[in-house]
């Protein structure tokens, strides 16, 4: 079996390349987009190809290489026009290459995110439990993303916060927030569905080789106990110099001094209401 992953050097997507090439029996192929990308996995005794995902003749010759394709390729700044283009176009771009006869792929699997429900709360929320209501242009291309890997039979992960080695964006965010207000919010009571990048990689190996592959289903993948905000911050202080605050303001005053500070009012949401999805490792 060979397996190509897109965004292979990547967060989630180096990760995935550590547990194919740790297991024996896998060929692995690590699609990016740079030279350099391409040496530091050559780097590793990992084969690389370069190209884009919008850029069709470059993808379709590596996934013609490959039986199974794991796509963690994503782009979660705030451009909407670069939304469009990485989100929407290119995953649209390669399902549809996974889809068309003659290309070879028989598994396509794609990382996706819980933020595609938008802002909840939620606690316990099943797969599609409640309507999608993504609210950054993030959240809304990676939903249509979605959509068109489902249409091509292939299976869906939505992790909520990754964290781990590599993490630039989960506790980096938490942090600076918690640290520019000051204060905890409600004593960091909010709980989370958190995932560490080594677990979710396991489990995107395991779903990708599993001998029932679950086409054109959604999966939630996170740790299955979730975590509270203070338990998160706690462990962070502890294992870094960073200065957990020790006061606590309600959410309702955390909110006005966001608004003054021109913090992001979603980000807010993220570490103060409850974002708990029913989920499992695999």
């Amino acid at each position: 079996m060979t397996t190509l992953v897109l965004g292979a050097t990547g967060f989630i997507g180096s990760a995935v390349m550590n547990q194919l090439v740790s297991r024996d029996g896998n060929a692995a192929i690590g699609f990016v987009r740079t030279d350099s990308a391409a040496k530091q996995l050559s780097r590793n005794g990992i084969a690389a190809t370069i190209g884009d995902i919008n850029e069709s003749a470059s993808l379709r010759v590596a996934m013609s290489q490959a039986s199974t394709v794991i796509c963690c390729v994503s782009y979660v700044g705030d451009d909407e026009q670069q939304c469009v283009h990485v989100n929407e176009l290119g995953i649209r771009n390669v399902a549809s290459i996974a889809a068309a006869v003659g290309v070879g792929v028989e598994r396509l699997l794609y990382v996706s995110t819980a933020a595609v429900y938008g802002p909840g709360p939620f606690r316990d929320l099943p797969v599609n439990g409640a309507p999608l209501k993504p609210l950054s242009p993030a959240s809304r291309t990676r939903a249509l993303a979605e959509e068109f890997v489902r249409d091509a039979g292939g299976l869906v992960v939505r992790p909520h916060l990754v964290y781990g080695p590599g993490d630039r964006w989960f506790l980096p965010t938490l942090t600076r927030i918690v640290s520019r207000l000051d204060s905890i919010i409600d004593n960091g009571s909010a709980i989370l569905s958190v995932v560490d990048v080594n677990l979710l990689a396991r489990s995107i190996y395991k779903l990708s080789t599993e001998q029932q592959f679950r086409y054109g289903s959604t999966l939630h993948v996170n740790e299955p106990v979730p975590r509270t905000v203070i338990d998160l911050l706690e462990h962070h202080a502890r294992e870094t110099n960073w200065t957990l605050p020790q006061g606590s303001i309600p959410r309702a005053d955390a909110v006005k001094v966001a608004a003054q500070l021109g913090l992001d009012m979603h980000k807010i949401d993220m570490i103060s209401l409850d974002h708990w999805f029913r989920s499992r490792l695999y």
